[in-house]
């Protein structure tokens, strides 16, 4: 967890409509990868009745008037009548005040101009009434060790891990592990239907030994693993089992060259998950570039995007392409060397069904370790923090880390939460089309990695003059401790000033060779100068690349 959760109180309130269910979507939101974000993607895929993982009270608090709790609970009931897509379009365009066009990007087929009058409430009075609403809230329980416990609880019944490429997995979607209905109780035919969607499909779905020698590489369970592809396609060969366990629904991915035997292939990914959702995803990347593998029903209409376009002047979007699909299975090659910056979406009768990111299975290794002395601070570089730091500008775009040519800007040690010392590292990465991205992580003695926050610049950017400023935040070791730091990388000699988005005193951080760090105001300084150049604050949740 590397960001303040109470920024996102009122937000996971809103959407969940409940004090006890903003407290889970809280957990699950930063399980998925934190900020508004993860919270909406947790939203669209909770299943409602589900147990929470913190608990809380509820009812109206004391602080509200009797009118305004009256009209807090009109709009409530009104919220609640809305679909999960139509409630999170509410809460992004007019509480989180997201633009039109990515709320409809991220929330695609809901008729945005027509939710004020189903809500009863004019399009220009329903930000204020949201904030009444979110202001009812009764959550100011809530402590960091509490939700570093529920993010720990999520993610113990989410996700496990296992194969021989575990090292090079990256998890990115639990909308990637499960369909609803895959498997089904025991049934005596060995070969009963996978799923739902149709019979277990591919190339191999016939072939009873290769299915036969699958399965014998999973443990044991009462329930069989179903088979529900196998086969070769773009290039490679794919396999994908699933089975339910005392969990909930496990999936497992096999994938490697075409034609390996079914003894060989590299078990990559195995999830589980309680949450269904009506597509597989994942992507491989070997020496010809990135594939994709979608599993989905039959007829559905399949688009793809290979990850964020970064145009020339740093702005940034997404561009989809439609992909054939053949009894219901979509299997491209990509149009970028990585693929874990690929989103899908999924239309059944010309309605969205699902909209995600696809599963890393394998990926072509790490960027190189770095060679240049950095242009700021004086300390040497460390391997992990770059390593994450060039990993959230690839993964995003899609690109392998190797590929890209990256200048390390600055490097240093902060005081960590806990006592302990961390170091951070910025880069920028020269992207195609010219513009740069710059990206801060840091890296504790623990061997934990965490990103801080991306921005982009145009191209031509001069890099010998080019400052930064991220925030950095982390729990210590045990999760006793949260603390937020901001890193400042600057051209040796040059003078940062910090500063909050509304203006005031300003703070000038002691800058050794261009780098530095502020601790004390870290979360209300959003802005910095230096010199003629201005901009804001990276952080985790909030930049051009963040986001599916």
């Amino acid at each position: 967890m590397t960001e303040d959760w109470r920024e996102l109180l009122p937000t996971a309130f809103l959407l969940a409509g409940s004090d006890a269910g903003a407290r889970d979507l809280l957990a699950r939101g930063l399980a998925r990868g934190g900020g508004v974000d993860g919270l909406v993607r947790a939203h669209l895929r909770r299943r409602v009745g589900r147990d929470v993982v913190l608990s809380g009270t509820s009812g109206t608090p004391w602080w509200v008037s009797p009118a305004d709790a009256a009209a807090a609970a009109e709009l409530a009931a009104a919220l609640d009548a809305l679909t999960r897509a139509e409630r999170a379009a509410v809460v992004l365009h007019w509480f989180e005040d997201r633009p039109a066009a990515e709320v409809a990007q991220r929330v695609p087929g809901v008729d945005l101009a027509a939710l004020p009058g189903r809500l009863g409430v004019p399009a220009d009075r329903l930000p204020a009434r949201l904030e009444l609403l979110a202001g009812t809230a009764q959550l100011g329980d809530l402590d960091d060790a509490a939700v570093a416990d529920g993010v720990r609880a999520v993610r113990r019944r989410r996700w496990v891990r296992a194969g021989t490429a575990v090292a090079a997995v990256a998890v990115l979607a639990v909308g990637a592990a499960t369909l609803p209905g895959v498997v089904r109780p025991p049934a005596p035919a060995a070969e009963a239907p996978a799923s739902t969607l149709g019979p277990a499909r591919g190339s191999l779905a016939g072939d009873t030994g290769f299915v036969a020698a699958l399965r014998d590489r999973l443990d044991p369970a009462p329930d069989p693993p179903r088979l529900v592809y196998a086969g070769d396609a773009a290039g490679r060969r794919w396999a994908l089992l699933a089975q339910r366990t005392g969990d909930g629904l496990q999936v497992t991915w096999f994938t490697g060259p075409a034609s390996t035997p079914a003894a060989f292939l590299d078990r990559a990914l195995t999830t589980t998950s309680d949450t269904p959702a009506p597509v597989l995803a994942a992507t491989a990347e070997d020496e010809r570039g990135a594939a994709l593998l979608l599993v989905t029903a039959p007829g559905d209409e399949v688009e793809v995007s290979s990850g964020v376009d970064v145009a020339a002047d740093g702005s940034t979007s997404r561009s989809f392409r439609p992909v054939g699909t053949a009894d219901g299975v979509s299997a491209v090659r990509l149009d970028r060397d990585g693929g874990q910056g690929v989103v899908a979406r999924v239309s059944r009768d010309g309605l969205p069904v699902w909209t995600g990111p696809a599963s890393s299975l394998l990926t072509q290794g790490a960027a190189a370790p770095p060679s240049a002395v950095p242009r700021s601070g004086t300390a040497p570089v460390d391997p992990l923090a770059y390593e994450v730091a060039v990993d959230a500008v690839a993964g995003p775009t899609g690109r392998r880390p190797g590929s890209l040519a990256v200048t390390v800007l600055g490097s240093g040690t902060f005081p960590a939460p806990g006592g302990a010392t961390a170091q951070a590292v910025t880069v920028a990465v020269a992207l195609p089309g010219g513009a740069v991205a710059t990206s801060t992580a840091s890296a504790t003695p623990d061997g934990s990695g965490t990103p801080c926050g991306t921005a982009t610049h145009p191209a031509g950017t001069d890099l010998a003059t080019l400052t930064v400023v991220a925030r950095c935040a982390s729990y210590a070791g045990d999760s006793s401790t949260f603390g937020a730091t901001l890193v400042v990388v600057a051209p040796p000699g040059q003078e940062v000033e910090l500063n909050t988005g509304a203006g005031g005193a300003l703070t000038a951080p002691a800058l050794e060779a261009g780098w530095g760090f502020q601790v004390d105001g870290a979360d209300d300084l959003t802005v910095f100068r230096a010199d003629s150049a201005s901009g804001e604050v990276a952080r985790v949740g909030g930049g051009p690349l963040d986001g599916p």
